[in-house]
């Protein structure tokens, strides 16, 4: 079987592939050129999705999002970010001259955003894998292990279903591909599943230097 002979559905965690290829390999992604990877690439390309989460008055990047898809036809996907406060973490230190126990904080209290994109995500891939109950590629675009279970339920919907997680590698310097994705090599098999190495596209994919100069020098 020919991947690019069948169905082809793209999925896009784009916080995860972004810091992935950022802290780990060392270059921006440009989802625009990602998406027309894709769709020069595979002629059977069903769909595209880009998912992200979104703060209520980030309109710079709501901004962003409706240019992306736009320019290059993919369904963006967000959910709203909700926001919740990490409490500050303390560690128990004995002192050795008078066994006075004190605490010392060790990480100070942090604001997070969370949208569970994940969730949206593997949601989406296991209806489309319902829907379409014949031979169907399916990427995935992330380094998070959180999809290896939605991965192997896809694979019990759809028998003829193969699955592509484009990911950085576990060889990079700071790892960020989970050990639980990696697995499912030797769980599933290379009939119905496979990891692929980002930066083999990297000069297709990433954002050129002049651009990244101005994102790095404007406020």
């Amino acid at each position: 079987m020919k991947l690019i002979d069948i169905k082809t559905f793209v999925y896009i965690d784009a916080s995860n592939i972004r810091s992935a290829c950022l802290n780990s390999c060392g270059f921006r992604l440009n989802f625009a050129k990602l998406c027309k990877y894709f769709r020069n690439k595979y002629p059977n390309l069903e769909k595209i999705c880009y998912y992200e989460g979104l703060s209520k008055t980030d309109d710079v990047k709501r901004g962003y999002l409706e240019e992306l898809s736009k320019n290059s036809g993919c369904k963006i996907c967000t959910l709203e970010r909700k926001s919740y406060t990490e409490p500050p973490r303390y560690q128990k230190y004995i002192c050795k001259e008078c066994k006075a126990q004190n605490n010392i904080k060790i990480a100070p209290r942090t604001l997070k955003l969370k949208s569970n994109v994940d969730v949206y995500l593997a949601t989406d891939m296991m209806v489309d894998a319902y829907r379409n109950n014949d031979k169907m590629h399916i990427i995935v675009a992330s380094c998070d292990g959180d999809y290896a279970e939605a991965i192997q339920n896809v694979l019990k919907i759809n028998p003829e279903a193969y699955i592509t997680i484009l990911a950085t590698p576990r060889t990079a310097v700071r790892n960020c591909l989970s050990s639980r994705l990696k697995m499912l090599s030797r769980t599933i098999g290379p009939a119905h599943y496979s990891l692929a190495d980002i930066t083999n596209i990297k000069d297709l994919i990433m954002e050129d230097a002049l651009r990244e100069s101005q994102v790095n020098t404007n406020p």
